[in-house]
């Protein structure tokens, strides 16, 4: 039985390949195909949002590593910011996170109303005059899991949002109608 060229495909048949036609037909669907995917992607979480869902996390991030290590850890508050603290003989500093998209604070600690300007304008002399008078922090984690009963209300743009310890000791971030 011989082989002819015919079945080799010797490259003048007029039919193999793909005509360009076809091909730009194949890249407009792929391209239509890309664009309502990206038309569909989620839309990101508003700035405010995110930087309050960011302190939740360190907070949490704090009160586990007092469970982990079984050192006292603190929350200071401020109208401009929150600073987790390690108590190690003294209050030494471990993180800090500044506000910058939030308008407004409102602190309750055991159910009373804390008074966050006051506290830093108190801080702020203490540091004008060099004082070493350091304010203790205002919520506590300790070895236990145990975390001072707080609420966090903290105001955006739009929106308000509230931090709480749960009952299992982790701090969720809820939002006020």
């Amino acid at each position: 039985m011989a082989v002819t060229s015919a079945y080799l495909g010797s490259g003048t048949d007029s039919e193999s390949g793909f005509t360009l036609v076809e091909v730009l037909c194949v890249l407009a669907l792929l391209g239509l195909t890309a664009g309502l995917v990206v038309v569909n992607l989620p839309k990101p979480p508003p700035p405010f949002k995110t930087e309050v869902a960011g302190a939740a996390s360190l907070i949490n991030l704090a009160s586990r590593e007092s469970v982990i290590d079984g050192k006292i850890r603190g929350l200071e508050i401020s109208s401009s910011g929150l600073e987790i603290l390690k108590y190690d003989g003294e209050w030494i500093s471990e993180g800090q996170r500044d506000f910058k998209y939030v308008n407004g604070l409102d602190l309750t600690i055991e159910q009373q109303a804390v008074d966050l300007a006051d506290r830093t304008r108190k801080k702020e002399k203490a540091d004008k005059e060099g004082a070493e008078t350091e304010l203790t922090p205002l919520i506590y984690f300790d070895a236990t899991g145990n975390i001072t009963p707080f609420t966090l209300s903290v105001r955006g743009e739009d929106e308000t949002l509230t931090l709480v310890p749960n009952p299992r000791g982790r701090i969720v971030m809820e939002s006020e109608e």
